[in-house]
């Protein structure tokens, strides 16, 4: 139903062009599952300003790939905050780091939200509330969890941690 995967973004290589950026997604990020090529970048990972991008998926359509690429750890925070301004008011909104990009969340019903991600065209999807935060939480642990364990010194949670545990 959902799929969620995190990706840093290779130290080393420019993205120069956008057009190649998808058959050449390996090229340009490592999967946060890939702990033993995250430990290979540690010392050359930029902590002050880590770029990556959240992939979302519902029934295999697209929700947010790697084009909105940004600071992931603001991407994170930032998802679990608009999470949690949905939970409280019904409405929650995202703007990304570094770029000009907003994702919003508002109440369809009590067990639906309704997703936009305000690209041109925007992308639209009713999605089932319940499944979305666990789909979401659980990305996020397994991002704040997986760099915490590869990266151990030079990336700090436990602030990141302490918005997951509300």
């Amino acid at each position: 139903m959902f799929r969620v995967q995190t990706f840093i973004k290779r130290p080393d290589i420019l993205i120069t062009d956008l057009s190649s950026l998808y058959e050449k997604e390996s090229t340009y990020f490592i999967e946060i599952s890939n702990e033993a090529e995250l430990i290979r970048y540690g010392n050359q990972l930029d902590f002050t300003c880590l770029e990556g991008a959240i992939k979302l998926e519902y029934y295999g359509e697209p929700l947010l790939d790697a084009s909105a690429w940004d600071v992931i750890d603001g991407m994170w925070l930032y998802l679990l905050n608009a999470m949690e301004s949905l939970k409280e008011t019904g409405y929650g909104e995202m703007n990304f780091p570094d770029q000009a990009l907003a994702l919003t969340l508002k109440s369809a019903s009590e067990q639906f939200i309704l997703y936009t991600l305000h690209t041109s065209p925007p992308v639209k999807a009713v999605l089932p509330k319940q499944d979305f935060f666990m789909m979401v939480l659980g990305g996020a642990e397994q991002f704040f969890k997986t760099m915490e364990r590869c990266l151990k010194g030079t990336f700090s949670i436990s602030m990141k941690l302490n918005v997951l545990k509300r």
